[in-house]
């Protein structure tokens, strides 16, 4: 009887153990068509992706409602943090052991620089050219950590918390260059009103594919039951009906 009763306190503590494991921090940015806010709801491509394998995975998202911060605020908390999803973010060698991957959740895409279409006296044809020039960069964010890993200058890398903000610096010429990526610099342009034509683009940079990504105090059983999860979205087809909804 006393055993009966030590087995069921086991498994009581295990289960509560558990369900305090599946409640799930989830922080992301502003980030169109992938992530952004629509009528005080947290929308896009690799949200519903996120949302559709936290179910399959019976987890919950803690307090029902994804973060929505600058960018560099919901990386420390992916850095730093237990149990913290963070996506949509670029799988790349130097974040590699910073965090616990799942995805791909899309395919990659390519970033470049981008001028402004007045600036003559801005010529970049290889990266090495770029050095000289003042460049816009997205605080804490793949494209600033690129450019450091290939030997620019700190002193040439001016970092903001909104890439929005990097747009406009760069029509008014208080930049010489930013890195964006072509669709998204289209939805930004359009929603903010600001002339496309006049962002020139100069240079390929990179492409990497968008991940979701745990923190690294993040239990590995709770990352495989994402992975597993993932899968399972991946093959059921609810990805190529998202990405046809966003079409």
């Amino acid at each position: 009887m006393k055993h009966a009763r030590m087995v069921i306190v086991v498994v009581l503590f295990l289960w509560c153990g558990m369900s305090d494991a599946q409640e799930i921090i989830v922080v992301t940015e502003i980030w169109e068509p992938y992530n952004f806010v629509k009528d005080g709801n947290v929308i896009g491509i690799s949200t519903e992706i996120v949302e559709h394998t936290l179910q399959q995975a019976g987890m919950t998202i803690k307090d029902g409602k994804i973060g929505v911060y600058p960018w560099a605020r919901a990386y420390a908390m992916a850095l730093e943090d237990e149990n913290v999803l963070i996506y949509t973010i670029l799988r790349t060698e130097d974040r590699e052991k910073l965090f616990k991957w799942v995805g791909m959740l899309l395919p990659s895409e390519k970033f470049y620089f981008y001028k402004h279409r007045t600036r003559s006296d801005v010529v970049v044809k290889t990266l090495d050219d770029a050095k000289q020039y003042q460049i816009g960069v997205l605080r804490d964010s793949i494209h600033g950590q690129f450019l450091t890993a290939n030997g620019f200058p700190k002193e040439s890398l001016d970092g903001v918390s909104d890439q929005v903000l990097n747009l406009r610096k760069l029509l008014y010429d208080r930049i010489d260059l930013i890195l964006d990526v072509e669709a998204t610099l289209k939805i930004r342009t359009q929603e903010q009103n600001l002339p496309l034509p006049e962002f020139e683009q100069v240079l390929f940079l990179f492409e990497h594919g968008y991940y979701m990504a745990f923190s690294q105090k993040t239990s590995d059983t709770i990352v495989e039951r994402a992975q597993s999860a993932f899968q399972e979205v991946q093959t059921s087809g609810i990805i190529q009906e998202i990405l046809e909804k966003y079409k």
